[in-house]
């Protein structure tokens, strides 16, 4: 399966053992802050949340974008030392829709004018 995690650290401590840990683990670095892997199993993945656990404290933000998983998209996300998960269904087309379809793109709204400066009432 394809990983990409993205890492917003909360010190440099923290950075620094996961950025080890992840280049220990079959990861590249593909930016400053987000790494890659297309070849890591279910349990990989599982064992290295734990690691990336331990070395994480309240203010780190860690997101990892999983595909395929069942045919999913899968977007698991720790923020305040909490792990949630989000599964969306995967990029096929809806019935009724052909792929090469585009939707209709809004415009911006107007933008609006700019106020008059405020003037100071005279004494």
């Amino acid at each position: 399966m394809f990983v990409s995690i993205v890492l917003e650290p909360g010190s440099i401590d923290s950075a620094r053992n996961i950025f080890n840990l992840l280049g220990h683990t079959g990861f590249k670095q593909i930016q400053k802050s987000c790494w890659e892997n297309s070849s890591l199993s279910d349990a990989d993945l599982t064992s290295l949340k734990k690691e990336m656990d331990r070395y994480t404290d309240y203010y780190d933000n860690i997101r990892i974008y999983q595909f395929p998983l069942e045919g999913k998209f899968v977007i698991t996300e720790l923020k305040e030392k909490k792990w949630r998960r989000l599964v969306l269904n995967s990029a096929q087309p809806k019935t009724g829709t052909s792929a090469g379809a585009r939707r209709p793109v809004a415009s911006k709204p107007a933008a609006r004018p700019a106020a008059a400066p405020r003037q100071r009432p005279q004494r």
